[in-house]
């Protein structure tokens, strides 16, 4: 065995590695992180769906199909996709994550949003990752950006080049959290916008979240970015508000 080994060996009898999530020791302490017993208590979004902005539906006997708001042509951008609804152990994880300060969960959340598999949903032809950007003031509060820690994961995972510096907050909004719809959309009305026209300019961009709500941000983000020239933008989130 070699010295790193013995080391590792060693830190791992005293120290077992726990599952970032719960708490609970690993087995073994190679294993991966969520751990069964939490993927166990998450709720995956399967279908029936809406194929365009992926939200589900409730009877389970029903065939993929638009949402009302899809059918209204609501949406700017592509294709939208959470990974489960913003519940139970997911709902716990985010909130421990993006305001309990435990930064070291972007990367067990951001491989799952890297193994996201959905064959409708265009992972493959994405030529860009932008995360949702915080105006620098939250940026400073909070001391990191959640959705940039995650799209760096899924950048990494999926070997798709990653920029945080075209698209920008250019004011600090109000927290979305007690709002309306309505009052989410008019809070961040021009609230974005792309200072680097020439990286967005023709590409097919995956812009990533930790929660969909209303979809007012990234609706936003979608439309500042297509005016700016991207020729698609397509949506990822880890969890959506039902």
């Amino acid at each position: 065995m070699s010295s790193a080994l013995f080391w590792r060996a060693l830190l791992d009898f005293f120290l077992p590695p726990k599952c970032s999530l719960c708490g609970s020791p690993l087995d073994p302490p190679s294993g991966e992180c969520p751990c069964p017993s939490c993927l166990s208590e998450i709720r995956f979004f399967s279908s029936p769906l809406c194929p365009r902005c992926g939200i589900g539906f409730s009877s389970p006997a029903d065939q993929d199909h638009l949402c009302s708001r899809c059918l209204s042509g609501e949406w700017t951008f592509g294709k939208a996709r959470a990974l489960c609804p913003y519940e139970g152990r997911i709902m716990e994880a985010i909130s421990r994550f993006k305001f309990g300060g435990v930064a070291r969960l972007a990367r067990p959340l951001g491989a799952l949003l890297a193994d996201y598999a959905d064959p409708e949903f265009p992972f493959s032809a994405v030529d860009l990752i932008i995360p949702v950007p915080l105006h620098p003031r939250r940026l400073r509060e909070r001391g990191f950006n959640q959705s940039l820690l995650l799209a760096r994961q899924v950048g990494k995972r999926r070997s798709i080049p990653l920029n945080f510096t075209a698209l920008h907050r250019t004011r600090q909004t109000q927290p979305q959290t007690q709002l309306s719809g309505a009052e989410r959309r008019k809070n961040v009305r021009g609230a974005f916008e792309v200072r680097q026209a020439e990286v967005v300019g023709g590409k097919r961009i995956l812009l990533v979240d930790d929660v969909f709500t209303t979809g007012a941000t990234v609706q936003e983000c979608a439309s500042v970015l297509g005016e700016a020239g991207a020729s698609e933008v397509h949506v990822l989130t880890l969890a959506r508000v039902a």
